[in-house]
């Protein structure tokens, strides 16, 4: 219940993150769920528009909150390819 309890405290609703975004120095690779019941494509947009460096962003087909568990190997091959051109 630890995440529960915090999402039901009052103070959380004006919890952001987004004033953080802009010192965000290094290349980002967001995945997110298609079917994602606790987060919005909305959050994507957000940090692509307010970071100041290099994004990635995909969104898996047929995924809810946690693509690490729906679909790793998706994630990992993501992961893999995001890696490699950042060698390059």
């Amino acid at each position: 219940w630890g995440w529960n309890k915090a999402w039901l405290d009052p103070a959380f609703r004006g919890w952001n993150l987004e004033e953080y975004l802009q010192g965000i120095e290094v290349p980002l690779l967001m995945i997110q769920g298609e079917d994602d019941e606790y987060g919005t494509l909305a959050q994507i947009k957000a940090i692509q528009d307010q970071v100041l460096t290099k994004t990635t962003a995909e969104v898996l087909p047929d995924c809810k909150h946690s693509p690490h568990r729906d679909q790793p190997q998706a994630v990992l091959k993501l992961s893999e390819q995001f890696i490699q051109q950042l060698a390059v």
